[in-house]
């Protein structure tokens, strides 16, 4: 038999793991959003002295789920950016702004689906 096709046969016993019982799956189903979903990434900066720190926020779901990832980074960025001189000048700022982008382009599509933003 070819390696790289698929042998049943060596499927482990008992159901695929897509098909158990959510309790044996390991995490809670998750409610399906109401309405158009969205996706967004959204940049968390943390200032340092010397260094900088990015991290990328990546969020899917509702509009109100977008909102409150997008309220965390910002949050985030105006708690943790300023502590550095190159944070203080560029970096938070551009990570501050980028984020109002995205969240401006997110609006657009919730107007563009109907949504009252």
């Amino acid at each position: 038999m070819n390696p790289n096709q698929y042998d049943p046969a060596q499927q482990p016993a008992g159901r695929p793991y897509a098909q158990q019982p959510y309790a044996q799956q390991g995490y809670p189903p998750q409610p399906y959003p109401q309405g158009p979903v969205f996706q967004a990434k959204f940049r968390k900066h943390t200032g340092l002295l010397i260094l900088a720190q990015w991290q990328d926020s990546y969020a899917t779901g509702d509009y109100q789920q977008i909102r409150a990832a997008y309220r965390a980074a910002q949050t985030h960025n105006l708690l943790a950016g300023w502590w550095g001189l190159i944070s203080l000048l560029v970096y938070n700022w551009i990570a501050i702004i980028g984020n109002v982008s995205e969240m401006s382009r997110i609006k657009q599509q919730a107007r563009a689906a109907g949504l009252e933003v």
